[in-house]
């Protein structure tokens, strides 16, 4: 089982990823991939939300 930090880690990188290929996108005028991306974004801040809750439980 995945510790929560580690697994909190892994959500950061993927965060980071995800606004990067975002920020590309725009520099691109890319709106397509750059709206596909700004939710990935969100939905992985959701997630990491989540879980901090858990953690606070």
């Amino acid at each position: 089982m995945v510790e929560r930090k580690k697994f909190i880690e892994y959500i950061d990188k993927l965060l980071e990823q995800s606004d990067a290929w975002r920020k590309d996108a725009e520099k691109r005028a890319d709106w397509n991939s750059a709206c596909f991306y700004q939710g990935e974004v969100k939905a992985y801040e959701r997630v990491k939300r989540l879980v901090n809750q858990q953690l606070n439980v």
